[in-house]
């Protein structure tokens, strides 16, 4: 699957996950919007249904600090998605929800989209790749593969539980 990244240059360049995606040749540096774009201010959740044209369009992500980023940062002009409630690994966001590094968006992507192989090709590129995994596992497994109703539902269970809402778990 292509993957793509616009790269604002507002993170520290040593520990940048895109320039990291990029150098790898994992993704490739563009200025516009290709295919799927993942944007956490999208009303539309990723899900399986996105795959068709994943697959023939690519995913591009911004990289961009979260200090900065807003609504206004994204064009809007292609396929928007935001990815469901997923905990950073990431040491400067460590465990804070939906807080991703651009790698662990991507590869939360690749892996709601069932393309796990090429998830774990990213995540196994840092050295907290492991550590996003085994805060996310679990999670991720029930979102693979799903529709976005389904992952709607999973992610609702997910919050209602953090926020002490679901007395059955």
């Amino acid at each position: 699957m292509k993957l793509f990244i616009i790269d604002y240059d507002q993170d520290d360049p040593k520990k940048c996950t895109g320039k990291k995606l990029v150098r790898l040749g994992f993704a490739k540096l563009t200025k516009h919007e290709m295919g799927i774009v993942l944007d956490p201010f999208s009303r539309t959740t990723l899900s399986i249904d996105d795959k068709e044209l994943a697959l023939k369009e690519g995913i591009t992500a911004l990289d961009a600090s979260w200090n900065i980023i807003n609504e206004k940062t994204f064009i809007k002009k292609n396929t928007h998605r935001r990815l469901p409630v997923l905990f950073a690994g990431n040491p400067t966001h460590y465990a804070i929800a939906y807080k991703l590094s651009t790698l662990e968006a991507l590869a939360s992507a690749l892996y709601i989209l069932d393309e796990v192989n090429e998830a774990m090709k990213l995540l196994n590129t840092i050295k907290w790749g492991h550590t996003f995994l085994e805060l996310n596992k679990e999670i991720l497994e029930a979102y693979r593969g799903r529709k976005e109703k389904e992952i709607l539902k999973v992610e609702k269970e997910i919050i209602d539980k953090i926020l002490g809402l679901n007395p059955f778990s």
